[in-house]
């Protein structure tokens, strides 16, 4: 039971986790956005597997709870919920980043560097030129970076 217990905190903690970047991804998707739709360029600038991720801590959270159900009955299972419940907000208040930090903010910018990045070497330039219009707005000196990483013809 105590293994248990400890494995739903952890789970918990994975749970606030995706939740806090998920919201850090709307607001500065919504900040990014000229149109006022509801999510911005969320979809944009969310790193690529954090999808993948989201998908396998909801697995582990449905799975945990189902077998707390499942293992000690449906009182303990109903505790176990109210209690992880509990736990995934306390996590996000006192434990975790919150969603407006620098924490994801540098998160999100790194990803948006490497698919720029990666968007000019596969030569797809039109998708690079929208990443360096996002960064831009994200206040980051794309244009500086890039003739840095240019090789000079005096060589």
């Amino acid at each position: 039971m105590i293994v248990y217990l400890i494995c739903m905190f952890l789970i918990s903690l994975a749970l606030g986790y995706v939740l806090a970047f998920a919201s850090a991804t709307l607001s500065i998707g919504r900040s990014l956005s000229d149109a006022g739709t509801p999510t911005g360029f969320q979809d944009a600038i969310t790193p690529p597997r954090f999808s993948t991720y989201s998908i396998m801590v909801y697995i582990m959270c449905a799975g945990g709870l189902f077998w707390g159900f499942w293992r000690f009955g449906w009182l303990v299972g109903f505790a176990t919920v109210v209690g992880f419940i509990f736990a995934v907000g306390i996590n996000k208040m006192l434990i975790l980043p919150k969603s407006d930090s620098e924490h994801f903010r540098k998160i999100v910018i790194h990803s948006m560097i490497n698919r720029h990045a990666d968007y000019l070497r596969a030569g797809d330039a039109l998708r690079a030129s929208v990443m360096e219009r996002l960064l831009k707005k994200l206040g980051m000196p794309v244009d500086e970076l890039m003739n840095q990483l240019k090789p000079s013809d005096d060589a």
